[in-house]
C-alpha cells in the first residue's frame, strides 16, 4: 500500500492545525465572555440594600420607612423597592377603600424585592381581583418572621379593615418565632402571659436594621465550592451542572473535575423536614408558631376578617433537582428526612385550630418546567415573576373557591 502523497499529509495536518486554533480561539472567547459576565453581574447578599429604607420600631424591631427607596443589584435582577406613604412596598393607595380590602403578610416573598412592584404576588392577584376592584395590600418585610407579622396586624393591619388576611408562611419561621434576633438583629419575641401573647423583649432594642438579606437557605441557592482551575467559563459550566444535573455533577466529580458534593454542614432551620423526635428546639418551635398562628386568627376574626394561611414551599420541595441536589450536598438519609413534613404539618394544624390553609406547592411544581422555566431563581432561592405569577392564580382560585369575595371578585 503506498502512502499519500507529501501534499495531502500537509494539507490534513493544515487542517488539524487550523481546528485546533479554531478550539482555542473558541476557548479564549468564552473564558473573557464568562470572565466579563462575572465582573459585571450583581453582587451578592453584601450591599445591605434593605438598611437604605428599613427604620427602627420598638414593636417590630424593623419595618420599612414611609418615602424611601433603594436598588438591589443582584446576580439575577436588578430591582428598586419604593416604600409608600404607608411604609409598605405598594403602590399608592386612596385613603378610602375602592374595593373589598385584602392584606398580605409575610417576609421578602410577599415584599417581592427580587421582581419590579407589578410582578409581585400582591399586585398579580389585585389584578386577577379587578372585577370587583380589590385592593391586595402588600403587608410583606424581609426577614419577618410569624412573630413580627402578628404584631404588625395588632398594630397596624387591623386599622385597614381588611375582608381578608393572608399570612404567607415560610419553613425559617418555625424556628425564628422562638429566638430574639434575626440574622445577628435583635427582634421582637412572644410569650404567653394569661392566655395573651406579650412581647418579653419590649421595646426591642437594637442599632441598625438588618445587616443582610435572608440568608439562602435552600442548596440551590448556594454558591459551589471555588474550583481550582481557575477559568470562568469551567466554573460557570461547573456551577449551571450542579444546579441543573447534580446527579450528573456526582458521577464527573469520581474523575476530580470538581470536589463532589457531600459535606456541606447542615443549617440549623432545614432540621424542621429531620422526622425525627427528641428535637427540642424544633418541636418548641412549633409550638410557639402554633400559638401565634392561632392568636392571629383570632384577632383577625374579631375584627370581622377572614383569615387564610398561605404556605410557601422552599425550592426543594417543588424541584426535584433540587431535591436531587440538596439530598447530595447534604448526604441526607431519606428514612429520616422529608420534604413534605412542614406542609403536613401545617395542614394538620389548620384542621385542628379551623381556619384556611392553601399549600402553594403544587401549584409551582406546576410551571416547574426545568430549564424552560421555574418559579424559583436558582442562585437567590425566592420566586421569580413566574413563581409570583403562579402564587397569584392559585390564591385568586381559591379565594373564589371558599367564597372569600363578593360577587364579580
Amino acid at each position: 500500500m503506498t502512502s499519500p502523497p507529501i501534499s495531502r499529509r500537509r494539507e490534513w495536518l493544515l487542517r488539524l492545525v487550523l481546528l485546533g486554533f479554531s478550539l482555542a480561539c473558541c476557548a479564549v472567547t468564552l473564558e473573557l465572555v464568562a470572565r466579563v459576565l462575572d465582573a459585571r453581574r450583581g453582587g451578592g447578599k453584601e450591599a445591605n440594600e434593605r438598611d437604605r429604607y428599613l427604620q427602627l420600631d420598638p414593636y417590630l424591631g424593623w419595618r420599612p420607612r414611609p418615602g424611601a427607596s433603594a436598588v438591589y443589584r443582584r446576580q439575577e435582577y436588578t430591582v428598586e423597592v419604593r416604600i409608600n406613604a404607608h411604609g409598605l412596598r405598594d403602590r399608592a393607595r386612596p385613603a378610602q377603600p375602592t374595593g373589598p380590602r385584602l392584606l398580605a403578610l409575610g417576609d421578602s416573598f410577599v415584599e417581592g424585592y427580587t421582581v419590579p412592584l407589578e410582578a409581585t404576588v400582591t399586585q398579580q392577584l389585585e389584578a386577577q381581583l379587578q372585577g370587583c376592584a380589590a385592593e391586595v395590600w402588600n403587608g410583606g418585610v424581609g426577614g419577618y418572621s410569624t412573630d413580627q407579622e402578628y404584631l404588625y396586624f395588632v398594630h397596624h393591619g387591623a386599622a385597614l379593615e381588611p375582608r381578608v388576611t393572608l399570612l404567607f408562611l415560610y419553613y425559617n419561621d418555625i424556628l425564628a418565632n422562638t429566638i430574639a434576633s434575626y440574622w445577628g438583629t435583635p427582634k421582637p419575641l412572644l410569650e404567653e402571659r394569661g392566655g395573651q401573647l406579650e412581647i418579653r423583649n419590649f421595646p426591642v432594642a437594637q442599632p441598625r436594621p438588618p445587616a443582610a438579606a435572608e440568608p439562602a437557605e435552600t442548596a440551590a441557592a448556594r454558591e459551589p465550592r471555588p474550583y481550582l482551575h481557575g477559568s470562568a467559563a469551567f466554573d460557570w459550566f461547573a456551577n449551571r451542572l450542579m444546579r441543573g444535573a447534580p446527579g450528573a455533577f456526582q458521577a464527573l466529580s469520581r474523575l476530580g473535575l470538581w470536589e463532589p458534593l457531600g459535606d456541606d454542614g447542615i443549617d440549623e432551620q432545614m432540621l424542621v423536614y429531620k422526622n425525627r423526635r427528641g428535637q427540642k428546639a424544633v418541636e418548641a418551635g412549633w409550638v410557639q408558631t402554633g400559638r401565634i398562628l392561632s392568636a392571629l386568627s383570632a384577632a383577625v376574626t374579631s375584627r370581622g376578617s377572614r383569615f387564610v394561611l398561605v404556605y410557601v414551599p422552599s425550592r426543594m420541595e417543588v424541584s426535584d433537582r433540587d431535591w436531587e441536589l440538596t439530598r447530595l450536598r447534604y448526604a441526607l438519609n431519606l428514612n429520616v428526612w422529608d420534604r413534605g413534613l412542614v406542609a403536613r404539618r401545617l395542614a394538620a394544624m389548620a384542621r385542628a385550630e379551623g381556619y384556611s390553609l392553601l399549600d402553594l406547592t403544587e401549584a409551582l411544581r406546576a410551571v416547574d418546567n426545568g430549564v424552560l422555566g421555574e418559579p424559583y431563581f436558582r442562585i437567590d432561592g425566592h420566586w421569580n415573576e413566574r413563581g409570583h405569577r403562579a402564587a397569584a392564580a392559585a390564591l385568586a382560585a381559591f379565594l373564589r373557591e371558599r367564597g372569600l369575595l363578593p360577587a364579580g371578585c
